[in-house]
């Protein structure tokens, strides 16, 4: 409902006879309570476009670094629901490194042209895959690592976590995602 404008009338009085002029408008509760209500209408559309400029500047600053995407990205916490996001928490350990070839405990989850990251304790860097092999087990990356990863490293599509108390996302602890994306 859009705001009814209310209009002031100054009380006015003769100075020298103390004689009423103008008797003016009365402050009363309803009257403060319809200001009240419209300062509060003016605020809840401030927070609604404050949440729909967040919600723009992440699709505009995400949707470049999310091939096939359509320029949608996942829930941006902003209360509009435009994408859902699902997470698939598969896992791969690296067993060996030789140059640009990575030997896996699995290849499944991955494909060619995804990117993903080495991880370690210490070390985090990023990598593109170029080729799987499903039978050794070995997925080729763009470049060899420059850090050295122990048989315990992983490989992952993103060490993201979703925190759904907070309603954000936080870097994780090593694991590996993979997001898929439903326009709802």
């Amino acid at each position: 409902m859009p705001y009814e404008r209310q209009f002031w009338a100054d009380r006015l009085v003769n100075p020298e006879t103390g004689e009423t002029i103008q008797e003016g408008t009365r402050y009363t509760a309803r009257r403060m309570n319809h200001i009240e209500e419209g300062i509060k209408g003016i605020d809840d559309i401030v927070i609604k476009m404050e949440n729909r400029i967040l919600h723009l500047h992440a699709k505009i600053t995400t949707g470049d670094r999310t091939a096939g995407n359509n320029g949608i990205f996942v829930d941006t916490f902003d209360g509009i629901q435009d994408a859902v996001i699902s997470l698939d928490k598969t896992r791969t350990t690296i067993q060996s490194i030789s140059g640009t070839n990575v030997t896996v405990a699995s290849v499944a989850g991955f494909a060619v042209g995804q990117e993903v990251t080495l991880a370690s304790v210490n070390n985090q860097e990023e990598r593109i895959i170029t080729a799987i092999n499903a039978l050794t087990q070995v997925i080729t990356l763009n470049a060899a690592p420059t850090a050295t990863y122990s048989s315990n490293a992983i490989l992952a599509r993103s060490t993201v976590e979703i925190d759904t108390v907070a309603k954000r996302m936080r870097r994780g602890s090593i694991d590996t995602y993979s997001v898929r994306i439903a326009v709802t």
